[in-house]
């Protein structure tokens, strides 16, 4: 057990970041009595937990120990979190802002020549500053106390500005039930001029109440990730979410032959019935980062250990380039993972039998192949949206953030125009 004050908790977060190579996600206990960070390596048990009462921080339960040992690449690298609060300490406590990166160099011996460190703090002091100073600027843009009041005039607003996108908000009496879509006129143009899958993905840490906000996402021409669409609907049901897509797609004139997505059964079930058709991937990075997280199912370590390394090799390191290689091998290691499961772990195979088993067609590569592998179109937009922009903050207003970014993608038609017309040149 430690007591420090800020800057020395700050100091013994990044202290356990550099020597784990990967940075430590933050969750809140429950009750909210204490914070735990934690390497977000799969299956690395390194941690520690934080206490605080009146400014006083007390560290406990410190596993220092990481193990990195399963071979799995890490995807996208979030910046770290005490990076992001020592440079907003520098800078409202009167420091230079194009000093601020130099300074924590300086502070904590950074070897700025190792690229795996450098990751953990390659967020800019421009978009930190931003966030910093940002709050008046969200404040003035609300329209009402009340955050649905806000939403709903907000959008009537824009409906009324933009008649020619795509704007809906249905709900019903107290809130408990919404639909909410948006799409800019602009992107129809755009969408048709791209040969790529269509990405959609979610995440619930941004908004109050784990609204989940979706998004419909792929790569131009120009590299340039857009989103196309934004969507929140509650409850999260695979009706509501096939709607919106459907929607989307009525307005875009569009008929995806091939959607990209994480391994979430309400968006599979929406998309398969929705769009009966058409292809749909699962991201590798999701399904293993699933994996990762599902220990407690498993009474055997060595099982569970087993179980992830067979998914690891069925979805992202099975040779594709020689089919009945792949064929032979997949059979042979699904069915080592079938047998051990039901064999040696009952509750890993219910687990097992209601996420994967009659889902295999959208995760292992024998049937999905090698192309398209991750959803890292739509997992780069949010890493954007939630690391740079908002800053990894959590459990915003709902109206702050549909407004932001939906003001945002309206700021982005000129964009979208110019897109088209560049690519049109190109192709003549």
């Amino acid at each position: 057990m430690i007591s420090v004050d800020l800057e020395e908790l700050i100091a013994f977060g990044i202290k356990q970041e550099v020597k784990g190579g990967v940075p430590y996600r933050r969750r809140t206990g429950s009750p909210k009595q204490y914070v735990t960070y934690s390497c977000s390596y799969p299956l690395c048990k390194a941690k520690f937990r934080v206490e605080e009462q009146n400014g006083v921080f007390t560290i406990r339960k410190v596993n220092e120990e990481h193990c990195h040992h399963i071979g799995v690449e890490m995807g996208s690298h979030y910046a770290s979190k005490f990076y992001q609060k020592w440079i907003e300490l520098y800078i409202k406590n009167g420091g230079k802002q194009f000093l601020a990166q130099k300074a924590f160099f300086d502070k904590f011996g950074i070897d700025t020549n190792n690229k795996e460190t450098m990751k953990l703090f390659a967020q800019s002091t421009d978009a930190l500053k931003h966030k910093f100073y940002r709050l008046d600027e969200i404040i003035a843009q609300r329209l009402s106390n009340d955050p649905y009041t806000s939403l709903e005039a907000f959008l009537n607003n824009l409906q009324e500005e933009c008649p020619d996108d795509l704007v809906q908000f249905d709900y019903n009496g107290d809130f408990s039930e919404f639909t909410i879509i948006y799409a800019p006129f602009a992107a129809k143009e755009l969408v048709h001029s791209i040969d790529n899958p269509l990405h959609v993905d979610s995440t619930h840490s941004l908004i109050k109440g784990k609204i989940r906000l979706f998004a419909v996402t792929m790569k131009t021409s120009q590299n340039t990730i857009f989103p196309f669409c934004y969507f929140l609907v509650n409850p999260q049901t695979s009706e509501k979410i096939q709607e919106c897509l459907v929607k989307f797609c009525e307005f875009a004139h569009l008929d995806p032959q091939h959607w990209s997505a994480d391994c979430a059964l309400n968006i599979a079930r929406a998309i398969e019935d929705g769009f009966p058709l058409a292809q749909l991937s699962w991201c590798a990075v999701h399904v293993l980062r699933a994996c990762a997280k599902v220990g407690s199912y498993f009474d055997n370590p060595q099982n569970f250990e087993n179980f992830y390394l067979a998914m690891d090799f069925l979805t992202l390191r099975a040779d594709a380039t020689n089919a009945e290689k792949l064929a032979e091998e997949s059979d042979e290691t699904y069915e080592f993972l079938t047998i051990m499961l039901e064999e040696e772990e009952p509750r890993a195979l219910k687990y097992f039998d209601k996420q994967w088993r009659r889902t295999k067609e959208h995760w292992m590569m024998l049937y999905r192949g090698e192309g398209d592998s991750t959803n890292n179109i739509a997992e780069s937009h949010f890493h954007q949206l939630k690391q740079t922009f908002f800053l990894g903050k959590k459990n915003e207003r709902i109206d702050d953030i549909v407004s932001i970014q939906l003001l945002g993608m309206v700021a982005l038609r000129s964009s979208v125009r110019n897109t088209c017309e560049f690519d049109t040149l190109q192709n003549r």
